[in-house]
């Protein structure tokens, strides 16, 4: 979370100091360079940057919310899943009672490591103790002695439903590796200094226009803190919410 704060301080920095510099430029410039016809052809020229630069904001915005929404939900589906498997097994009978147990301790590791903030942030050595007691649980599973129809049936359909939890644990798992490029994001920030150097060149030097040019670069700043934000939904301000897993937990704690 501190880099992405870090990264989206430099972004304002760097653009609002574009502005600056177009200002300062501007007191430098002979007249003659910033006629009515210069500011015409400007104008124009950064209006294509601009558009560039805001179809590519939208289209991280939209990609990293839509990324947003596929963990959310695979969070809810594990959540769901652990529910399903504990109502199984239940109805299994007291011989599954064991792996009760270890499903509901896996599901309080699973949030401690799914939600760090909230509670201390598991080591990679818990990591893969929390993914070694998910495997250990689908052994047990396939281990159960049915000796009914019945029993056979929820076996098979508890055995199903942990490797889905698995394979989305490991979804989870490869998709906290993504975040906007930095060749990408550099070049998004490039753009970004041309438009306000161009806009602090030709804007008069007065306390308005500075804050104007403050304001709408703390918006540009904004805007990518809130694309990394979403690509970190686990960690920062806009987070996934826990509540889904929590529930669960309470769910299959019941005796």
């Amino acid at each position: 979370m501190v880099i992405q704060t870090l990264i989206s301080l430099v972004v304002l920095i760097t653009v609002f100091c574009s502005a600056m510099l177009g200002m300062l430029v501007s007191r430098i410039l002979p007249q003659n360079n910033l006629t009515a016809e210069t500011k015409s052809v400007v104008t124009v020229s950064t209006g294509v940057v601009g558009t560039l630069t805001a179809l590519v904001l939208g289209l991280l915005v939209a990609g990293a919310a839509s990324s947003f929404n596929t963990r959310n939900e695979e969070v809810i589906l594990i959540a769901a899943d652990v529910i399903r498997v504990d109502r199984l097994l239940r109805r299994y009978g007291p011989e599954a009672e064991s792996v009760r147990d270890l499903l509901q301790r896996y599901t309080a590791m699973k949030i401690q490591d799914l939600f760090p903030e909230e509670a201390a942030k598991l080591p990679s050595s818990e990591k893969l103790r929390a993914l070694a007691m998910l495997e250990e649980l689908q052994d047990r599973l396939a281990t159960l002695d049915a000796s009914t129809p019945n029993q056979r049936w929820l076996q098979s359909q508890a055995l199903q439903l942990v490797s889905a939890i698995m394979g989305t644990r490991w979804l989870l798992a490869e998709q906290n590796t993504m975040g906007i490029a930095v060749p990408l994001l550099v070049l998004v920030v490039f753009w970004l200094s041309l438009l306000f150097f161009s806009f602090g060149l030709f804007a008069p030097r007065n306390a308005t226009s500075i804050l104007a040019l403050f304001l709408c670069a703390l918006a540009v700043a904004g805007a990518i803190e809130m694309t990394q934000d979403l690509n970190v939904p686990f960690k920062g301000i806009i987070r996934v919410s826990s509540k889904p897993m929590k529930d669960a937990l309470d769910e299959i704690s019941l005796k």
